[in-house]
């Protein structure tokens, strides 16, 4: 229900209350005073009613709000999974690439596959198709591009370092490097869920997000992330924030749409990071050989 249609309704419902208790103090009455020095009676009685009208609809508008805060319906939707078969054939893709590479019957050059292997684009394509099935996942709200921000960090010694967002058309970038030793981050969720023993971590209140440099923090209404990893090795932190739009209503739907729509891309970009390690380790596998 949007903010102007609950404004409208409570304003009417105000004054339908106010002129209520005035007639009932001074005995004025509106439909009284119009008939004896304005209008004739066929258009007082349609003043009275769509007076009427208007404010049953209000009430009945009124009832509707407050059943469903008590009652919240489902914001989001189970949703074909098109955007993760999109990732995962671009994913085989590439494997059919490698796997061609090797059967070309010609010596194999172990640096020239692991150069097939674009990480960072695979990531962007992850975090963007990520980002639109937020947004059609989202069943009562119209969740545009700019209700949302997607960050994506990678783990490298003691830091976080920025790889990459959405929407990449805009720069809401602050924290580049996020020193997990450093004091000044201690209040960030991605820090205090790296440095505990929760997977995921979830603002539902505006109020209780840490407040950075970025001018985002106006309108964000919800935050959710996730750690990056495999085994005990953290390879990186998934931040996801909406804006401008209340989605969740508390924080057991937030974690339900973490576990139903965040999860399988949060293991897309978990195979990149496991995939780009593998590659890692042959980088000086000619040297290492032919030393052996």
């Amino acid at each position: 229900m949007s903010r102007r249609l609950r404004a409208v309704t409570d304003m009417i419902i105000l004054a339908a209350s106010s002129y209520l208790m005035i007639k009932k103090l001074f005995g004025f009455s509106i439909s009284g005073w119009l008939l004896n020095n304005a209008l004739q009676q066929p258009l007082v009685t349609g003043y009275v009613v769509i007076s009427g009208i208007a404010l049953s609809v209000a009430i009945l508008i009124k009832i509707l709000h407050i059943y469903f805060d008590y009652f919240p319906p489902l914001n989001h939707d189970l949703v074909e999974p098109d955007e993760i078969s999109n990732c995962l054939y671009r994913m085989n893709s590439e494997i059919a690439g490698h796997i061609a590479k090797c059967n070309e019957g010609v010596p194999l050059n172990i640096k020239s596959i692991c150069e097939q292997h674009a990480c960072k684009v695979n990531m962007a394509l992850i975090v963007d198709s990520l980002a639109e099935h937020i947004r059609k996942s989202i069943g009562n709200i119209r969740v545009k591009r700019k209700d949302l921000f997607i960050s994506l960090y990678c783990k490298e010694d003691d830091a976080l370092h920025y790889m990459l967002h959405y929407d990449s058309k805009r720069d809401l970038v602050e924290s580049r490097v996020i020193d997990l030793s450093d004091g000044r981050y201690t209040k960030y969720e991605s820090v205090k869920c790296i440095s505990s023993n929760n997977a995921t971590a979830y603002v539902l209140d505006r109020k209780k997000y840490a407040k950075g440099a970025s001018k985002r923090h106006k309108t964000i209404e919800h935050y959710m992330g996730c750690k990056l990893s495999s085994d005990e090795k953290i390879f990186g932190f998934l931040n996801i924030e909406f804006h401008n739009n209340s989605i969740f209503p508390d924080e057991a739907s937030m974690q339900d749409f973490m576990e139903e729509h965040i999860f399988p891309f949060k293991l897309l970009l978990e195979y990149q990071f496991l995939k780009r390690d593998f590659f890692e380790s042959f980088k000086d596998f000619e040297t290492y050989w032919r030393a052996a």
